[in-house]
């Protein structure tokens, strides 16, 4: 998720929060535990996770601003637990008053949704009562069962005491009825005359891992965490709403072709699932029609409507074969904006963006596990990401980079956001400056990005400031002890700046400086792998971290240990330096000195005429000596030349050899001294 993007750069900071309480601890009268999707050795011998299909009807109902909704939910036990409780998120419930957002918000003096009157406010209500079946099949009546909210007056936590023990391997179903309104106020949902985003709005069922129920109460910091499984969902929507969804539209008409702008048709990809059950939707209402989207191997369903909506659409052709996670030939691409928008997200723009980005982001990970993505205009700004889908407040090249990183480093490896944000924000942070050139192994070399155009020397110039000025700001933010473990549990955070400092910018940075450690070719074999392994999966710290060992050999233990779940900067001096011509060349000895709380191999590097030589550091030794010997006269001595290792310039040293005399001299140039090689 992204507030913006300016420059494709770095991330604006989104409005703050603070803690709250750990609702967990009224579920069964005790913290959770924390939660491990993975074995501990991170591998996926052993792995299990649950399952849960949604069938739904909803009609959108524009008198009452609200969508009137049904649904059945079969919900697999694949743990080795017996459960007897069921826990569903009603996330809408967090845009109104009384809920746990709302005192977030009113602690740290924003006013948003708190004093919303009626019928402002969101709501998600049941209109009767929830039932559950634990015996699908056998011909029992299901039980009612009561909805209970343990975070009360907070109610985007529902908890329902099973009417029999879900054994292993077993299954329910689950019924419900409800009604969901979104706020005048937009916030990943919002509502704003005839345009509905649905972001969330559908009881959906907590995750079951091995860290045992993750029930958690939506606010500012921590978003998401979900159950794979299938989405069939009926949308009965008035004649002239032009919709976009999750999913595929398998039958019925989302508006599309009468709203294109291209004249083409629309590449519906209708056969993606194959043969399809029948629809459970009732009659429809006079002046309305039923579009239905299928969604399989997602965890999450969300859809934007607007009577206004223009549509434009394209694909994403693959030119090799595909592999895991299986994937199609041609990914359907569609673009939903206002007829305002036609200048920035019409002609082609936005769909061959997303075709771009699509592109880099199987380079960079693997392939693309849906058959479609749709980027529409949400009223909010910023973006959200859902599964084959981005909500996005601009058409920029770098928001639908962000965003549809996220569909890989959230939607399809479904990392728990509300734990460890870090995995997800973070990667997706550093993938976006990856592919638009912003990396300093890009700067420092003059790489073209793999995606755009290759940036002019100003904005090389303006790229190295910005990096350079981050890595001062966070290692001030240390020094001041305004900095929190990236590792931190969203909600336990000091507040929701230094939540998002974490786990955007200051994970950006761990990603980056891992890069930096294990080198390039490793850093492409790490996502690989970690890709490859856990794609649909549910992933953790030690499923990252045991993909990049895989990929650079050797234990990280102490990397993630450091960078996850403590706070410091990677602060090396280089000392007593001393060049002297030798019989072949020219030898520049030194000492190498950590002076900062994280270890790094910092590299050392001499520049001649013909470039730069370096040597990389033991990140394990506190005091070592280096030795570099090059052909040509020395002209320069500097600690990381790359500037990839994410120190501050407070401990920057150069040294420059001076260009004549038999013996050059060494002379220290202050700090600070950052500048691009």
């Amino acid at each position: 998720m992204l507030a913006a993007l300016p420059l494709l750069l770095a991330l604006q900071q989104l409005p703050a929060s603070s803690p709250v309480p750990d609702l967990s601890q009224t579920f069964a009268g005790k913290p959770a535990a924390p939660s491990r999707t993975s074995p501990a050795n991170g591998d996926t011998v052993g792995y299990w996770q649950q399952r849960a299909d949604y069938r739904i009807v909803a009609r959108l109902d524009e008198p009452k601003q609200a969508v009137v909704a049904t649904a059945r939910l079969t919900y697999v036990n694949a743990s080795p637990d017996t459960l007897r409780e069921l826990f569903v998120h009603q996330h809408l419930n967090a845009f109104r008053p009384g809920s746990k957002w709302s005192a977030t918000d009113e602690k740290e003096g924003r006013l948003r949704f708190q004093r919303l009157p009626e019928p402002a406010y969101a709501y998600e209500r049941f209109t009767a009562t929830p039932t559950i079946d634990p015996s699908p099949g056998s011909g029992q009546a299901p039980t009612p069962v009561r909805a209970e909210y343990p975070g009360a007056p907070d109610s985007t936590v529902v908890r329902l005491v099973l009417p029999r023990p879900l054994a292993p391997r077993d299954s329910l179903v689950a019924t419900f009825a409800w009604e969901a309104r979104p706020s005048t106020v937009a916030r990943r949902q919002g509502r704003r005359g005839r345009h509905y985003d649905f972001a969330q709005w559908y009881p959906k069922v907590a995750v079951y891992d091995r860290g045992g129920w993750q029930p958690h109460a939506l606010v500012p910091a921590g978003e998401f965490y979900g159950e794979y499984g299938s989405f069939d969902v009926t949308l009965v929507l008035a004649e002239d709403q032009v919709v976009g969804a999750t999913g595929v539209p398998v039958a019925g008409d989302p508006g599309w072709a009468r709203a294109s702008r291209g004249g083409a048709a629309p590449v519906l990809a209708r056969t993606a699932y194959g043969a399809l059950p029948a629809s459970t939707a009732d009659s429809v209402p006079a002046g309305h029609r039923a579009v239905r989207f299928v969604a399989r191997d997602v965890h999450h369903f969300a859809w934007s409507t607007s009577p206004d909506y223009r549509y434009e659409g394209g694909a994403y052709v693959r030119r090799a074969p595909a592999g895991r996670p299986t994937g199609w030939d041609t990914v359907a691409v569609h673009a939903l904006f206002q007829a305002a928008d036609d200048t920035t997200w019409g002609g082609g723009r936005v769909v061959q963006r997303t075709v771009a980005a699509l592109g880099w982001l199987e380079r960079a990970f693997g392939t693309y596990a849906y058959p479609q993505m749709t980027v529409l205009h949400r009223i909010d700004g910023g973006g959200t990401e859902f599964p084959m889908m981005q909500m996005n407040g601009s058409a920029s090249q770098g928001l639908i980079l962000h965003e549809g990183g996220h569909n890989f480093a959230f939607g399809i490896l479904g990392n728990n956001e509300w734990q460890s944000g870090w995995m997800d924000e973070g990667l997706t942070s550093y993938q976006t400056s990856w592919a638009t050139g912003a990396t300093a192994q890009a700067l420092a070399a003059r790489e073209a990005p793999p995606v755009g155009p290759a940036p002019t020397d100003a904005q090389r110039a303006s790229m190295r400031r910005q990096l350079n000025s981050t890595i001062v700001r966070q290692a001030r933010l240390v020094t001041r002890g305004a900095a929190q473990p990236i590792g931190t549990r969203g909600d336990l955070f000091a507040d929701f700046n230094v939540y998002n400092n974490a786990v955007y910018t200051r994970a950006e940075l761990m990603y980056a400086t891992l890069r930096d450690a294990i080198g390039d070719a490793a850093f492409a074999r790490f996502l690989n792998d970690y890709y490859a392994r856990w794609a649909n999966r549910h992933v953790d710290e030690a499923a990252m971290r045991a993909s990049a060992e895989r990929a650079a050999g050797r234990d990280l233990g102490w990397f993630f240990t450091q960078w996850v779940h403590g706070v410091g900067v990677v602060d090396y001096a280089l000392r007593d330096v001393a060049v002297r011509e030798t019989g072949g060349g020219w030898q520049v000895r030194g000492t190498l000195v950590r002076a900062g709380a994280y270890r790094h191999p910092i590299s050392v590097g001499v520049r001649t005429e013909s470039g730069w030589t370096l040597v990389q550091g033991d990140a394990a030794r506190d005091s070592q000596s280096i030795e570099l010997r090059v052909a040509e006269r020395p002209l320069e001595v500097r600690l990381d030349p790359r500037g990839a290792a994410g120190a501050p310039t407070a401990r920057f040293y150069t040294f420059t050899v001076a260009p004549d005399g038999p013996a050059p001299a060494v002379v220290r140039i202050p700090a600070p001294t950052l500048a691009a090689p």
